[in-house]
């Protein structure tokens, strides 16, 4: 009796020491998600000047044509806001994935399909985000700027590598998750449709 005692308060130590790492994750990939839409609307602001600028270049010829940095800044921030939101869109079960395999045996293998995603994305994302710091590190080691804007690049890879990073943390933890039997998906965090 004691014996089944002690099991039965390790599983429930279990699912707490799981869902405390989840609750982490959930964290790490909110702040991201944030970083993210402020990385949106920055790029919307950069291509509305930009195309303002070209606009009234149009009419007064002397005016300059853009900003200079446009292209480059842009797509600084349009990969950071694609890396810092996917470990948002990973927690709100908004990634792509085959639904018919997830729904296979009336949802019986469903939980089997999930840990093997989540090894899966694990090996894939945890060495993504070490590679990203190894190459962060060695970028702001030489020193190397971008050729326009001299901007040290070091500091737009280092948003990508912190972006990489939430997102394996969320793997890791969706993993744990998974095994311990919780539920893998908070739709809540998600947008309230497919279409937003």
């Amino acid at each position: 009796m004691a014996g089944e005692q002690h099991v039965a308060s390790k599983a429930v130590a279990e699912r707490g020491a799981a869902a405390a790492l989840q609750r982490a994750a959930d964290f790490a990939s909110l702040v991201a998600a944030w970083l993210a839409g402020l990385c949106v609307l920055g790029l919307t602001l950069l291509v509305l000047i930009d195309t303002t600028m070209a606009l009234i270049s149009r009419y007064v010829p002397s005016f300059p044509t853009g900003t200079g940095i446009g292209w480059e800044y842009s797509a600084y921030l349009m990969g950071a806001a694609f890396l810092l939101g996917s470990g948002m869109t990973l927690r709100a079960g908004l990634q792509l994935r085959v639904e018919l395999l997830l729904s296979m045996g009336k949802g019986r293998y469903a939980r089997m399909f999930e840990i093997f995603a989540a090894i899966l994305g694990s090996g894939v994302t945890l060495p993504l985000a070490v590679w990203l710091a190894q190459f962060t590190h060695r970028t702001w080691s030489y020193g190397e700027v971008s050729q326009d804007s001299f901007t040290p690049l070091w500091i737009p890879q280092l948003v990508l590598t912190i972006g990489a990073a939430v997102l394996a943390f969320q793997m890791v933890a969706r993993l744990v998750t998974a095994i311990s039997g919780n539920i893998v998906d908070k739709p809540s965090l998600g947008a309230a449709s497919a279409i937003e």
